[in-house]
């Protein structure tokens, strides 16, 4: 291992490998640097100008909150028509007429409206 000059180590493949991209570095003709140079400005200079955008700081964040809420709501849409009461209205309805006094012979014929109720009857 060796010491680089912020007193990291590194391993002898890091050395090599560094040794190799210097030298191929050195080894490119003025053109090719130059253009790589000029890239690396614009890069630089696009990135340095969405930092100073304040519709790119506010954009990323809210592009994530609205994924987050409208994820939030597709899972919990279906829930919540589970636990709301269907028609409670007409579940109270059929109450009132099983539970009347009026239709206490209708119980005693439970065998015959389960009958009526498994027929096909058109």
């Amino acid at each position: 291992m060796s010491r680089t000059e912020d007193g990291s180590e590194r391993s002898a493949l890091e050395t090599r490998s560094k040794a190799a991209f210097d030298e191929s570095v050195a080894n490119l003709d003025g053109r090719t640097r130059s253009a790589l140079n000029q890239a690396r400005h614009a890069a630089l200079a696009e990135l340095e100008q969405r930092k100073r955008s304040p519709l790119g700081r506010i954009w990323g964040p809210l592009t994530g909150i609205a994924a987050a809420a409208f994820v939030l709501l597709a899972m919990f849409a279906p829930l919540r028509s589970m636990l709301t009461p269907h028609d409670t209205a007409t579940q109270f309805e059929d109450l009132e007429i099983v539970a009347g006094s009026e239709n206490i012979e209708m119980l005693q014929d439970l065998e015959f409206y389960a009958w009526l109720d498994s027929a096909d009857v058109p």
